[in-house]
C-alpha cells in the first residue's frame, strides 16, 4: 500500500492487532509507531519517523471464519469477527525515541483476563486520524483525516439498545463478536430544529416584575458555596460522548490508562445517513476478549505446539 491504510495498536514488540477489513487483502504494508501526525501519500518519503521507523510487515493472521465482503455497503460478512494479528520484520524498541518521531513507542495489554472490562456503562476511550463527522467519495476520502491523534472518552452499552438501531441481520454478528458503545449526543442544531419543539415568550405585567423583584431580595441568601464538584476534575469521567468515523477502523478501544491501559475491542462498523454520510451509533468493535486463544495463539505460535499446527 502506498497510502494510510488503518490504525492498530501494539500488543507485543513484534506484533500489531487490527482489523481484519483492513489488512485482508494488502499484500505489502508498513507500520508507524511514535508519532502523533498524520502522513499522507505524498509525505512518506519526507517525514523523518516513516524513514527512519515505519517496519515491514513480514505475516498476517485473520480468523479461518473471516471472509471479506466489503467492497459494497450491502454486504456484512466482513464484520464477522473483525479482527486481524500482523507480524513485523525488525520488532519495536520499547526505551529508544526513533530519530524523527515524537514519542517512543510502547505496547499494551490486550483483554485475555475477563469480560466484565465490555460490562454497560464502561467508560473506554479511542483513538485515531479518521474524519470526524461523515464518509466521502474515494477521491477525497484520504483529505479529510485529521493531521494530529485524537482521542475521544465512549461508553458500553447493552447488546439489546445497541440492536434497536442495527438491523435485524446484524444481531447476529452484534451478540457473538461486538461491543457497543453509545451514539454521539445530538448537536445544538438538531436539539432546537423547531419542527421538534415548541417555544414562545412568557409575558408579564409591570406590576407583575415589580413584585417579583421586590420578593428576589427579599429571599437572596447569603450562606452561598460552590458546588463541590466545580474543582473536580473527576467530573469530567462521566463525560463520554465520542465516536468515530472513516479510517478509523482497526484503532483501540481502550480501558484505563498509562501503563494499567487494556485493550479490550478494535474499532470496526459504524451507521452512516444516506443522504448526509454523517457517522452515528451505535458503534461497534470487536470483542478482544472473545479472541484472546486466538491472539495469543498468533503471538505465540512458535512456542507452544497447538498454536504451531493451526497457524503454519
Amino acid at each position: 500500500y502506498r497510502t494510510w491504510l488503518c490504525g492498530g495498536v501494539i500488543i507485543h514488540e513484534e506484533y500489531i492487532l487490527t482489523s481484519a477489513a483492513c489488512i485482508e487483502d494488502a499484500e505489502h504494508f508498513y507500520v508507524v509507531s511514535g508519532t502523533y501526525k498524520y502522513a499522507d501519500e505524498d509525505d512518506r518519503y519526507n517525514n523523518p519517523c516513516i524513514k527512519n521507523g515505519a517496519k515491514k510487515a513480514i505475516w498476517k493472521c485473520i480468523p479461518k471464519n473471516y471472509v471479506f465482503d466489503g467492497h459494497e455497503n450491502d454486504n456484512i460478512r466482513w464484520m464477522n469477527n473483525d479482527i486481524a494479528v500482523v507480524k513485523i520484520e525488525d520488532g519495536f524498541d520499547f526505551n529508544r525515541r526513533i530519530r524523527g518521531c515524537e514519542f517512543v513507542p510502547k505496547p499494551i495489554c490486550y483483554n485475555n483476563q475477563s469480560q466484565t472490562l465490555e460490562n454497560p456503562g464502561t467508560v473506554v476511550t479511542i483513538s485515531g486520524w479518521g474524519t470526524t463527522s461523515r464518509y466521502n467519495d474515494w477521491i477525497n476520502r484520504r483529505k479529510e483525516n485529521q493531521q494530529n491523534l485524537l482521542e475521544s472518552h465512549v461508553e458500553i452499552i447493552p447488546k439489546n439498545r445497541c440492536k434497536r438501531r442495527w438491523g435485524s441481520r446484524y444481531h447476529n454478528i452484534i451478540d457473538n463478536y461486538m461491543i457497543c458503545t453509545k451514539d454521539i449526543g445530538q448537536t445544538m442544531s438538531e436539539i432546537c430544529n423547531e419542527k421538534y419543539v415548541d417555544c414562545q415568550d412568557i409575558s408579564y405585567s409591570d406590576d407583575e416584575d415589580a413584585r417579583r423583584d421586590l420578593k428576589i431580595i427579599e429571599k437572596v441568601p447569603t450562606n452561598l458555596t460552590l458546588h463541590s464538584a466545580y474543582d473536580d476534575s473527576r467530573r469530567y469521567a462521566s463525560q463520554a460522548d465520542g465516536g468515530f468515523c472513516e479510517n478509523d477502523h482497526g484503532g483501540p478501544l481502550v480501558y484505563g490508562t498509562g501503563v494499567n491501559s487494556v485493550v479490550v475491542g478494535v474499532i470496526s462498523a459504524c451507521l452512516v445517513k444516506e443522504r448526509t454520510n454523517k457517522c452515528y451509533g451505535p458503534f461497534l468493535y470487536t470483542s478482544v476478549y472473545k479472541n484472546r486463544q486466538f491472539i495469543s495463539c498468533a503471538i505465540y505460535k512458535d512456542l507452544e505446539p497447538k498454536c504451531r499446527r493451526q497457524f503454519r
